[in-house]
């Protein structure tokens, strides 16, 4: 994309709204970045976007409206479906099911351990299943019945669809999801159950489970449909009331929404799938961190997400995020393919305790009100951003600009009173404590996303953002032995920036069972790739159609094609990706090769169970429509001119207290170095710089975190 005057050429903006702060990201045509933070207004997802807006055309000396007039692209990851599940703050839903199958959601495989931490996991004696987001009252059953081959053995008694669904209605029914048990293999039932569901109550909210995930496990797809159905009619009026109110105030094109696959999509796919941007804010952060590994040429990157409340954790493999075929949110396993992210309750509001004479962190969090004690708005509780004003690691004059003012007597208070006596130790003591605990948990959690699935952290770098990211770095990077560490210029406002870097993606799929027999060795002999190329033909076809229907225009395309495998009689499936079509003999082979060799990299050498056969179950592609974005401006080098001397201030690391180096953002130019330990104090976060660590600055002013040789440890 050639470069030119932002005023002819436009902007592209990115917002991330969640529940606290919504951050936004402005690239001109020449590449400069800037980003902006301001308070979400809850029930108006526009309100907070526009008041980052405003601020950004101030920037340039433009009123709001001209500001938005000027806007190319606009792309916005939001945590309304989100927060709708956590809260179950959704519609009322009715579900219809086939004869004999009405209680699908609440057998639910008897599985009880959904989405559970190890704490609960272990009060087995507590565990319940999942409680399903439909009432008993409000499920119905329809008469009709298709086998497993897609024949029909007894049509659809449409008078008996009518009675339930009017049934329904008179229960209060909002939303509705038809959910059949063949339905993927023949959906004209459900398409037909649908229609007559909107022939009695025109407009509802209706999902189809075969349009939305035509997978098998009637389960799983079933507990979607019903998310989706249930997050309909809110996540509908907000998207549209969103467009509107943006459009409204200036905006000439339609804004893209974040999805949890790691693309964006349009306003009316999002209306009609809302179970598609669960993950919508914390993903637009790996593909962020994809975009920094590619322009650092770094294409194995483990991306760290510490906030106020939780950690999140995601990977970058190979150049690509790391995918899952489902996730669990609120107890309820969502089989919607998305980046895979894991999550701890670990952030700088996770609440320290001494407990029977042991010191805790987490995952209770003192939230944003009233937040940690330092915060001077009546918290109590003792946290990890209070830990970190005690021991130096946080400015309480310069938090977030010094937009806030924090009170380190309040911390140390905190700290005090709730750990410091209770066990026995001096305040520094007790947070440096609280710091080395949490910071042992993250990495734990990398551990288990890394090396549990046979990744060796040593081969990535670590990229940490988020509010307190770029402080705990130092540490559970260490701790890890990974390459080095990297800590993006837009680090408090990763995500909305891995929006502003995302492109269209649309997924399709469909289950179609392929098997070879016990004992045999390759695949070519017993599935017909002909077959297989008609299945994946058929899905990419689908996918970029409707890619060519959104209302941007991707300047290329690009398709990948994955199917999902097991060994017969096994129940989970791996994923595995099809390198090269059409497919043919030889690479059906190479596949069948592929999957055992997967299995045993997650599951142990000599784990496959070779002797049962292969099953190919879920064929799906992934269509990627490229979007054209300005290149970031490069930074200038050091000559001292504007950057500010350090000064500096004790701060209290490995046990003992420092006399470190602090400076500002004027700092941040290329060739600029800076010897540990030494504090980074941007106006949205802080940079620790461990002690026998180096940073640098790269021509994007990323900050670059790396060991000291031990021949240049003097030199500091």
């Amino acid at each position: 994309m050639s470069l030119g005057d932002p005023a002819t050429d436009g902007f592209h903006v990115s917002s991330d709204v969640g529940g606290t702060f919504t951050d936004t990201v402005v690239i001109d045509a020449a590449g400069v970045l800037r980003r902006y933070k301001a308070a979400s207004t809850p029930g108006n997802v526009a309100g907070g976007v526009l008041a980052t807006c405003e601020l950004a055309g101030r920037d340039q000396g433009l009123e709001l409206s001209d500001f938005l007039g000027k806007v190319k692209l606009f792309s916005q990851g939001t945590t309304v479906a989100t927060n709708g599940l956590l809260q179950r703050q959704g519609a009322t839903v009715g579900l219809l099911h086939t004869a004999g199958f009405g209680d699908t959601l609440f057998v639910s495989r008897a599985w009880k351990a959904f989405g559970l931490d190890d704490a609960s996991l272990r009060n087995y004696r507590h565990l319940v299943k999942p409680r399903p987001l439909v009432e008993r009252r409000l499920t119905r059953e329809v008469s009709e019945r298709v086998d497993y081959k897609g024949r029909v053995l007894r049509k659809l008694d449409e008078g008996a669809a009518r009675t339930a669904i009017c049934e329904l209605l008179a229960e209060g029914a909002e939303a509705f999801v038809v959910s059949l048990l063949w339905s993927f293999k023949h959906p004209e039932h459900e398409r037909r159950v649908k229609e007559i569901v909107l022939e009695q109550a025109p407009g509802a909210f209706v999902t189809a489970s075969s349009e939305l995930l035509p997978r098998i496990n009637e389960y799983e797809r079933t507990v979607t449909a019903t998310v989706n159905a249930f997050l309909g009619p809110e996540v509908a009026r907000a998207a549209v009331g969103m467009r509107s109110d943006l459009r409204d105030s200036g905006l000439p094109t339609s804004p893209l929404l974040m999805l949890s696959n790691g693309g964006i999509g349009a306003v009316e796919q999002v209306a009609r799938e809302p179970v598609s941007i669960l993950l919508s804010g914390p993903v637009g952060g790996v593909v962020g961190s994809r975009f920094v590994g590619e322009q650092l040429g770094e294409p194995n990157v483990i991306t760290t997400d510490m906030g106020g409340t939780s950690f999140d954790v995601g990977m970058v493999v190979d150049g690509q995020p790391l995918m899952q075929a489902s996730t669990v949110i609120a107890n309820q396993p969502v089989s919607i393919p998305s980046v895979a992210i894991a999550t701890i309750g670990a952030g700088g509001g996770s609440i320290a305790r001494a407990d029977k004479g042991l010191l805790t962190v987490g995952p209770e969090s003192a939230g944003a009100v009233p937040g940690p004690a330092c915060y001077g708005d009546g918290g109590m509780e003792p946290t990890v951003t209070d830990a970190d004003v005690v021991l130096g690691l946080i400015d309480p004059d310069n938090f977030l600009g010094g937009r806030i003012k924090l009170y380190p007597e309040l911390a140390g208070k905190a700290i005090g009173e709730r750990v410091a006596e209770p066990l026995g130790l001096s305040i520094e003591a007790a947070a440096a404590g609280i710091k080395r605990i949490v910071d042992s948990q993250m990495a734990d959690l990398i551990r288990s996303v890394t090396i549990h699935k046979g990744y060796d952290p040593r081969e990535f770098v670590l990229l940490a953002f988020g509010g307190a990211g770029p402080v705990h770095a130092h540490a559970y990077g260490a701790e890890l032995g990974v390459k080095r560490m990297i800590i993006p210029v837009t680090a408090s406002v990763h995500s909305a920036y891995g929006i502003l870097a995302s492109d269209l993606v649309i997924t399709r799929e469909q289950t179609q069972s392929f098997f070879t027999p016990p004992g045999s060795e390759g695949a070519s002999q017993y599935v017909e790739a002909g077959a297989v190329n008609a299945i994946l033909d058929q899905l990419e076809r689908d996918a970029r159609e409707t890619i060519a229907a959104q209302k941007v225009q991707p300047s290329a395309f690009e398709t990948k094609a994955f199917v999902d495998m097991r060994f017969r009689f096994q129940i989970h499936e791996l994923t595995v990706e099809i390198p090269a079509r059409p497919m043919t003999a030889d690479r059906l082979d190479a596949l069948h090769e592929r999957f055992i060799e997967n299995y045993e990299l997650r599951f142990g050498e000599g784990s496959a169970f070779t002797a049962a056969g292969v099953e190919m179950v879920t064929w799906r592609v992934v269509a990627t429509g490229k979007l054209d974005k300005p290149a970031l401006a490069r930074a200038a080098t050091k000559n001292g001119a504007g950057v500010h001397a350090p000064k500096r201030r004790p701060v209290h690391l490995a046990g003992e207290w420092h006399d470190a180096e602090i400076y500002d953002e004027s700092a941040l130019t290329l060739d600029g170095t800076f010897f540990g330990p030494a504090i980074i104090g941007l106006p949205d976060t802080t940079i620790v710089v461990g002690i026998d660590q180096v940073a640098s600055v790269d021509a994007n002013r990323n900050v670059i975190i790396d060991a000291v040789p031990a021949a240049r440890r003097n030199e500091r």
